[in-house]
């Protein structure tokens, strides 16, 4: 099962302190990072990562996803600089 969406856009990728979801890239940053959106269908939709520009279908599963419906493509990250 995939992450929730969070309003900021991204999937939730880490946990507050009190277990709930958050999106770790934007915490701090926006309000929305703490509060869980609805998914929408991606069907159709792609996905560009943010350091290579590999393209993949897009899904909620990609690695630090980020759904931008006012987009023409959404974003994730696909490893290709390592994990550390």
């Amino acid at each position: 099962m995939s992450n929730p969406l969070m309003k900021c856009g991204h999937t939730a990728n880490a946990l507050t302190g009190n277990g709930e979801p958050v999106c770790a890239i934007c915490a701090g940053v926006v309000a929305e990072a703490y509060e869980v959106d609805e998914k929408e269908d991606l069907t159709g939709r792609t996905a560009q990562c943010t350091s290579c520009n590999t393209k993949r279908d897009s899904s909620y599963d990609l690695a630090f996803f980020k759904y931008q419906p006012d987009k023409k493509m959404d974003s994730y990250y696909c490893g290709c600089r390592g994990w550390d």
